[in-house]
């Protein structure tokens, strides 16, 4: 009943030199590894949708109308500067009337 324990370490330590010594074989799925990965990958890459294909393809188109509404919006505000300037030079008492009124 009281009999002594053996050394859990020393169990354990023939448990792992047990494991070390039978190595599963996995020779079976390391074969044709990147052949299989890149047949899955080619599967799932011609299942996206062609709005997904599209869009990446679009993204110069509206990265370049965004530049186009840049730089329009600024000649616009230019524009729309000179003409305040215009109207005060023209009549100064009633560009002060709108700003009071604004």
């Amino acid at each position: 009943m009281n009999e002594p324990i053996p050394n859990p370490d020393a169990q354990l330590d023939k448990l792992f030199a047990l494991a070390r010594t039978q190595r599963p074989d996995t020779a079976t799925a390391e074969y044709a590894f990147e052949t299989r990965l890149m047949a899955r990958l080619r599967a799932t890459n011609q299942a996206d949708s062609i709005w997904a294909k599209v869009s990446w393809r679009m993204i110069p188109f509206f990265a370049t109308c965004v530049v186009v509404l840049a730089l329009w919006h600024s000649e616009v505000v230019s524009e729309a500067h000179e003409a305040e300037q215009m109207a005060y030079v023209d009549n100064p008492d009633a560009v002060d009337l709108w700003d009071n009124l604004n």
